[in-house]
């Protein structure tokens, strides 16, 4: 870790996954979790767990590594799981997953067994430069390119309203008041 790393003693050193999470071959992308058994609305799915990184670390970070499960959890701070445990759903551009505060991912409806679990990177995403070309989530509201900014978008914020990670949530009420 680098000189600007924080101990998370705040949070969980790793993540926990919701035992009837399985991973699994994704129509999205690469391996997906998948629901063994019935989730409901509301039920807890993921608690984020790791090592609070800065921005600057996190990016020293994210080039050396392939994949990487992560959260923006404030303007210069990510919660980084740097375990060797499987984990990392794919993206959904109409996620059954959202946020309940910046670490705990809740059932945003009702999750039947054998569906793919998804979250919407806009959730705790909030980087000008970052970009996924191509979405390949197949919803009908797919945004086709996913970006960082996309939290801005009018449309994001109707879907997820009050489930993004908390410091998104404050920036949108500081932007409507304007």
């Amino acid at each position: 870790m680098g000189r600007n790393t924080m101990p998370a003693s705040k949070y969980l050193s790793t993540t926990w996954y919701d035992p009837c999470a399985e991973i699994r071959s994704s129509p999205i992308q690469g391996n997906g979790m998948f629901a063994s058994q019935p989730i409901h609305e509301g039920e807890i799915v993921v608690i984020i767990g790791g090592t609070v990184m800065t921005e600057e670390d996190f990016q020293a970070y994210i080039r050396t590594v392939s994949r990487f499960n992560a959260v923006q959890i404030g303007e210069n701070s990510h919660l980084v799981d740097i375990s060797t445990a499987p984990g990392g759903m794919n993206h959904s551009c109409d996620a059954n997953l959202w946020m309940r505060d910046e670490v705990t991912v809740v059932a945003r409806r009702e999750i039947a067994a054998g569906e793919e679990l998804t979250q919407d990177y806009a959730l705790y995403t909030t980087s000008s430069e970052w970009a996924m070309r191509p979405c390949c989530c197949g919803t009908p509201v797919c945004r086709q390119v996913v970006r960082g900014t996309d939290w801005q978008r009018a449309d994001v914020q109707e879907r997820y309203r009050d489930h993004f990670s908390p410091f998104i949530n404050e920036r949108i009420r500081h932007l409507s008041q304007l």
